[in-house]
């Protein structure tokens, strides 16, 4: 958190994970701007009543236009809803938490099996194509149970099952043979 101590920090999102980050960063930040696309928000009421009565800065019904910056962003223009107001933020830092529902996109045409929105894998979070592994909300398998510890436990079973495919084996030998141990 400490990263984030007297920057301009915005985030986008109207749930739980975006309310609860604003909520962290106010007393850390110099300041935190919350955007929302709707005029409500989703999360914990208790949450909601807390951002309310923060300093949070609350731009709703806005949705982020276009990120703006050279070599990092600056800059966020943010668009009204259902209007033609445009904002530009000046920021040191972009959070977006839009939640928990996987969106396949353009991974649809990878031809993986797919059963109802989601990434089927066998207990090795593998695919149906070899090299291509999953985890998280995205996939799905017999017997799985959705919840975020359920996911933390799949992110390291992929990982170790497919770092065969990036990493090189390496074999370790006593530092004495090694030549740049060698006496010349």
């Amino acid at each position: 958190m400490d990263k984030f101590r007297d920057k301009r920090v915005v985030l986008f999102g109207g749930g739980d994970s975006a309310v609860d980050w604003a909520l962290m960063l106010e007393p850390i930040a110099k300041e935190v701007t919350l955007v929302h696309r709707r005029e409500q928000f989703r999360a914990h009421e208790g949450s909601v009543e807390n951002l309310l009565h923060s300093s949070v800065n609350i731009l709703t019904p806005y949705v982020p236009e276009s990120l703006i910056g050279q070599d990092k962003i600056d800059q966020v223009r943010l668009k009204e809803v259902k209007g033609e107001k445009e904002i530009i933020l000046e920021v040191d830092d972009v959070l977006v938490n839009y939640g928990f529902i996987s969106s396949l996109g353009p991974i649809k045409n990878w031809g993986l099996e797919i059963d109802k929105n989601s990434i089927v894998v066998n207990s090795r979070m593998e695919t149906n194509v070899a090299g291509i592994y999953a985890a998280g909300d995205i996939c799905t398998y017999d017997g799985k149970v959705n919840l975020i510890a359920t996911g933390f436990g799949e992110g390291p079973t992929a990982i170790n099952n497919a770092k065969h495919i990036w990493i090189q084996k390496l074999e370790f030998n006593r530092s004495t043979l090694l030549v740049c141990f060698k006496q010349k």
